[in-house]
């Protein structure tokens, strides 16, 4: 994964780090093909890896909370995005499942 971190500084590289271990809990490998980057559009801090089916984010104003950390689905056949805070899940495979409903109910 494009771990670059040389283009983070501040909150945007706080978040980052934070992102980081919240993958690691969750039991994310980093090792695949993804990137951690602020986006120029929303000024979001995001962790994405191809291997996962949904995003990590965390938006500009937040905490270093379960609360401000985003779990984000994208529908690649229509661009709906849909999301979910992380403290609404416990543990990935919740993840999973709420992704698995979502895309039954396509």
């Amino acid at each position: 994964m494009k771990l670059d971190f040389t283009k983070l500084e501040g909150w945007e590289l706080t978040k980052a780090i934070y992102l980081v271990q919240k993958a690691k809990e969750l039991g994310i490998g980093l090792d695949g093909y993804g990137e951690i980057a602020v986006n120029p559009n929303s000024g979001y801090t995001y962790l994405w890896s191809e291997d996962y089916p949904f995003t990590l984010y965390m938006p500009i104003h937040c905490e270093l909370s379960n609360d401000d950390v985003y779990v984000m689905y994208t529908d690649f056949d229509n661009g709906d995005e849909v999301e979910k805070t992380l403290s609404e899940f416990n543990g990935i495979d919740e993840i999973y499942a709420w992704i698995a409903t979502l895309e039954e109910n396509k």
